[in-house]
């Protein structure tokens, strides 16, 4: 298959969704964006150590920076007057971690760099199964944004494809093994840069996904929720 650009948090999900890339594409672009997370220097690491884990050459990465939305807030991971959260348990309810539109503007950008270099796939570690909440992880929402992307691009062929969209934590773990992934490499948590909280969500689900799989995960925590 032809060029496709991953987007790339550090996180376990994009790293698996990288895995998925390399092992379908003859060519690969990993894209970080920097949104003004409290975590940013710390994703930013990982980022560039699976690029290099991967041996993605320097002209086939790129980092964008998106700090403006710190200037809007209105989230736990962008505004220092919100503390993040410990674990609120699985719910509906859209969490304060939720970073209002961000995935559009990521999409927008990205989609804006598949035409520049001639990239047809991009893919999006987006998962709706463990994060219900959030409205720019639900299926239905890549569906429409790849409808604006045919009306709105030069050829229209660009396609965004979500493969962990629909897997549970532990289904994406699994795969991730199957693919060889560095789960050492990837960074989940919400909260710390030196040692993983193992308290707010994306560390409870990370967690809980290891754990259910039967495996261990590689990174360090300050602490290990129940969950």
């Amino acid at each position: 298959m032809g060029r496709a650009i991953v987007l790339l948090s550090g996180g376990m999900d994009s790293l698996v969704c990288a895995g998925e890339a390399l092992a379908a594409h003859r060519e690969v672009y990993f894209l970080h964006m920097n949104y003004g997370q409290k975590t940013s220097k710390r994703e930013r690491q990982s980022f560039y150590e699976i690029a290099l884990h991967y041996k993605v050459e320097a002209s086939h990465q790129k980092v964008i920076d998106m700090a403006f939305l710190k200037q809007i807030g209105g989230s736990s991971l962008t505004d220092e007057k919100i503390t993040v959260k410990a674990y609120q348990g699985d719910s509906d309810v859209i969490p304060d971690s939720y970073v209002p539109f961000r995935n559009s503007i990521i999409l927008s950008l990205a989609v804006s760099w598949a035409e520049a270099v001639g990239a047809t796939t991009l893919y999006i570690g987006a998962n709706h199964e463990d994060s219900p909440g959030y409205p720019d992880c639900r299926p239905s929402y890549y569906e429409a944004f790849n409808r604006v992307i045919k009306e709105g691009t030069k050829a229209g062929d660009i396609r965004i494809v979500t493969p962990v969209i629909s897997m549970k934590k532990s289904e994406i773990v699994l795969r991730g093994k199957e693919l060889n992934v560095p789960f050492a490499l990837s960074w989940s948590c919400y909260k710390n840069t030196e040692k993983a909280c193992g308290e707010c969500d994306s560390c409870v689900l990370r967690l809980r996904g290891f754990r259910e799989a039967g495996m261990t995960d590689p990174i360090d925590y300050a602490s290990v929720h129940s969950s």
